[in-house]
């Protein structure tokens, strides 16, 4: 192997001194947190001051599956609004990245709609705006005028509960599918238009080059959606993590608090896991047809 020249030195030296704020970031204030609440989470403080710890095995474990009444039904909620809302935005994201790929009018004011929500979602505004339950009116302003109250009266409170939760799911969906819409929009625009010329010339139906061409094309952007969709609703605002940051904070438990952070972590990583395993057969078929 070739020695490195003089000017490649100069580079790779350059290169590591624009990285050293992030190595040391990640050394100092990413990997000590971790190994350090992992350490927390079997034990127990016994000085605040220099936050020495006990080790006291899986009792704080065993305290959240035994003794709390509130982290397992927090935990089954976050887990099934996950294993709903995924899906749904993977199939969503999937529809309105297809019709905006295609050749139509305003097709970059339609990109900026569907993308909007991304910019104003972490920003000061909004926060405002859920402050002040923007959100929630919406959603009651919608229901009066789909469900008036004559209509409520008339299909019960049954009825009008899970209608309204299926169009408060619907504007969730609609809200978080911004960064998903770009994603799979780069995967088509990433296929080849010849293979869809040549399935056409070949007679080859829109259905049929959905699912022989387009999905197994794009599965890969499927899979970094499906990661980073459920990435996002692990680490947003939610009860679970209200209830994790209150148990630190409010009861002075960092050592409980550190040990139900990292069964939500558990969680969250297998269900990273399983999606995993149902995608690799078709990204491993991708590959090999490729």
């Amino acid at each position: 192997m070739r020695k490195k020249t003089k000017f490649e030195k100069r580079r790779s030296m350059a290169g590591y001194i624009f990285l050293s704020p992030w190595i040391f970031a990640t050394l100092f204030l990413l990997i000590y947190p971790v190994i350090f609440s992992l350490m927390l989470s079997f034990g127990e403080i016994k000085n605040y001051v220099t936050y020495s710890v006990n080790f006291v095995g899986i009792n704080n474990y065993r305290e959240a599956f035994i003794v709390d009444d509130k982290f397992l039904p927090l935990l089954l909620t976050s887990i099934s609004d996950m294993l709903i809302n995924t899906p749904m935005i993977l199939v969503f994201s999937l529809i309105v990245a297809i019709i905006l790929n295609r050749k139509i009018k305003f097709r970059a004011g339609f990109r900026l709609i569907f993308f909007l929500p991304v910019l104003l979602g972490s920003g000061y505004i909004m926060q405002q705006l859920l402050g002040q339950n923007v959100q929630g009116d919406s959603l009651e302003f919608a229901r009066g005028m789909l469900l008036p109250d004559n209509v409520q009266m008339y299909i019960g409170q049954t009825a009008t509960k899970y209608i309204t939760e299926f169009f408060s799911r619907i504007t969730l969906i609609m809200w978080k599918s911004g960064v998903q819409i770009i994603l799979a929009l780069s995967g088509l625009q990433g296929i080849s238009p010849s293979l869809y010329e040549s399935s056409r010339i070949d007679g080859a139906s829109e259905w049929e080059i959905f699912w022989k061409i387009t999905l197994p094309m794009i599965t890969p952007i499927l899979l970094l959606n499906a990661v980073y969709t459920i990435i996002s609703f692990a680490i947003e605002d939610n009860d679970l993590l209200n209830y994790v940051i209150s148990v630190a904070f409010s009861d002075n438990r960092f050592e409980y608090s550190s040990a139900l952070g990292w069964l939500y972590f558990v969680v969250v990583l297998l269900m990273i896991g399983i999606v995993f395993i149902i995608l690799k057969p078709f990204i491993k078929r991708l590959n090999e047809n490729s």
